[in-house]
């Protein structure tokens, strides 16, 4: 773990976390000191470019910071993905200008890719980029964007010259002061609350033919979008964490009708399955990040089932433990209520959770008919050594 994180998160992210809560703040020195620490810069080997063999790592700060708050995790590793994708596919001009200031907490970048009527239905997205000469003329707009009120610049997911389902896409990397280019505030949000989240709108923004990610367009964003999936399973995972240490002080605490509560068989089974449900979480977590470590984007379908596993997991261990504060659980202010609606949104952002088990369960019956299971079903289990005496043995 990386040194002083410790430190942070007890000085300055705990105490904190029902203020940024409440106030759907984060104070502009958590970011300094998070990047004083190099939280933000994890991932980055050699000339910026990205090292993915330690997203393990990064995903274990992600989880320590969530479980106290998700919102500062999410600022930290929202930063991590837009400099993975400049170290990993932008021309060197883009990396020069933006990698450092963002390492540093100075910019902050954008990851633009849906939109009101085009969410997890990516194809169906109307932003067109038109190639004009040696430019691109940007129209269009994003929401559910983070970062978006604060940008610096976007990496922008734009079709090319058409808004057929089937054209060509581009992923510009946008300069937010451009003329045309805004981004604002979106609703108000019931949990991740002082992340900054909004909309970014393009009116024919001119945009450098250079300044582009130099991959095809929604290959590199999916790139991206499988870290931020694997990160939104870490998220789920410290709130996870938090629901079981919330619960077990409650239990340990408090006493009802002459006993303490955690003598009821009723507590102690709902804390034994929030316990395991946080370590099969981190299980399936740590071995999504692994297959991202090993390169091509990582293992789709472990992806998916890490971050449906461990939101939907987190949602459930949130509400148990409302429930075993009782009246104080319903309590605005009160952190099991805050962790509850965080972790609503995990099951949300990033595709829902039923678009990853449809998802999943799809892409099952595929490989199966084309003779393949793993990672489904992993490999036939070798067989078992013969008993002395049996087949053979001695």
């Amino acid at each position: 773990m990386i040194s002083g994180l410790e430190e942070f998160i007890r000085a300055d992210v705990a105490p904190r976390a029902q203020a940024i809560d409440r106030d759907a703040t984060i104070p502009p020195e958590l970011v300094e000191t998070a990047a004083a620490l190099g939280l933000q810069r994890i991932l980055a080997g050699r000339g910026g470019r990205p090292d993915a063999s330690r997203i393990e790592e990064a995903c274990e700060v992600s989880q320590a910071i969530a479980a106290h708050s998700p919102a500062v995790a999410l600022v930290v590793a929202g930063t991590r993905l837009t400099t993975y994708l400049l170290g990993k596919y932008a021309p060197a001009h883009l990396v020069d200008r933006w990698l450092e200031p963002t390492f540093a907490g100075r910019t902050f970048g954008a990851f633009a890719i849906t939109e009101p009527h085009a969410g997890t239905d990516i194809r169906g997205m109307s932003t067109v980029a038109e190639l004009d000469g040696d430019r691109y003329v940007l129209n269009g707009g994003k929401c559910w964007v983070g970062f978006a009120p604060v940008a610096d610049f976007a990496i922008v997911l734009a079709k090319v010259g058409s808004a057929d389902r089937d054209a060509a896409m581009v992923a510009l990397v946008v300069d937010m002061s451009s003329p045309g280019a805004s981004g604002r505030p979106g609703p108000e949000l019931s949990g991740f609350r002082g992340m900054p989240n909004g909309e970014l709108s393009f009116t024919d923004v001119s945009v450098p033919a250079t300044d582009r990610l130099e991959v095809e367009g929604f290959a590199g964003m999916m790139d991206g979008l499988n870290m931020a999936r694997i990160d939104a399973a870490a998220y789920a995972c410290g709130l996870l964490r938090g629901a079981l240490v919330a619960s077990l002080e409650r239990a340990n605490g408090r006493a009802a009708f002459g006993r303490p509560l955690a003598d009821l068989a009723i507590i102690q089974r709902k804390i034994g399955r929030i316990a395991t449900d946080y370590h099969a979480a981190r299980a399936l977590t740590q071995r999504a990040a692994r297959s991202f470590a090993e390169g091509d984007g990582g293992d789709q379908d472990l992806i998916s089932m890490a971050k449906m596993f461990s939101s939907d997991a987190a949602r459930r261990a949130t509400d148990e433990a409302m429930q075993i504060h009782g009246a104080l659980g319903i309590v605005s202010d009160e952190p099991v209520n805050r962790m509850h609606r965080d972790a609503k949104v995990t099951q949300i952002f990033d595709g829902t959770s039923e678009i990853h088990e449809t998802m999943l369960g799809r892409r099952a019956l595929r490989a199966q008919a084309a003779g393949r299971l793993v990672p489904f079903v992993d490999d036939e289990p070798a067989a078992e050594p013969s008993a002395p005496g049996v087949g053979g043995g001695r």
